[in-house]
């Protein structure tokens, strides 16, 4: 994609969210993993390795599924937690917001990529990819950050396959935004908000 693309993609999604302005806080209550599991990974750098995947819980009492954003942190399942919800403006840099914005679209509309333990971890090393590559390339396999081959056997699998989708990700017009749910002593979390006005925000980018 040329780069005068990616800045209106940016410029886009700016405006639209500035649209939006959703509350300041929010109570998180995690229970467990969303798809079974869970599955592991092993990756670098940052490093880490156990248990992957999405979570569900509650959101100020609705039902919520999101996926980690801070490797080095923890939290408790069961245990609310008082979150601030940041826009993904403010809480990303420029890149990383348009690239969790197009991911999060994309596997809106493609749930078999999240629907096994194994590929749910794959799914949350994709969030982490975008997140710390500072390649330029999304690539779970190589670059700044990816997946171990200490990583199981069907973690591996699904990785392979989803790291064959990043031509589809990175063309996705995004529909949600990537925002986040940050507390300074606690792991932070992906928060997706619908993008108000899609069919306006896609002659943006024309």
């Amino acid at each position: 994609m040329e780069l005068k693309n990616i800045a209106r993609g940016i410029a886009a999604l700016g405006l639209a969210a500035s649209l939006v302005a959703p509350a300041s806080a929010a109570t998180l209550n995690l229970t467990g993993y969303a798809n079974g599991g869970p599955s592991s990974v092993s990756v670098a750098s940052p490093s880490y390795s156990g248990g992957a995947g999405q979570f569900q819980g509650t959101l100020d009492g609705n039902a919520f599924k999101t996926f980690c954003v801070e490797i080095g942190e923890t939290f408790n399942f069961n245990t609310s937690y008082t979150y601030s919800i940041v826009s993904g403006t403010t809480a990303w840099t420029n890149p990383v917001y348009l690239g969790l914005s197009r991911l999060v679209t994309w596997l809106a509309a493609n749930p078999t990529f999240n629907n096994t333990p194994d590929k749910s971890a794959a799914m949350q090393s994709a969030v982490w990819e975008v997140i710390y590559e500072t390649s330029g390339t999304y690539d779970l396999l190589g670059g700044t950050f990816k997946v171990l081959n200490t990583s199981p056997a069907g973690t591996r699998a699904a990785v392979n396959t989803l790291n064959g989708e990043w031509g589809n990700i990175n063309t996705t017009l995004p529909t949600l935004f990537a925002d986040k749910l940050t507390n300074a002593n606690r792991q932070d979390f992906l928060l997706t908000t619908p993008v108000p006005e899609p069919e306006a925000f896609a002659m943006m980018l024309a």
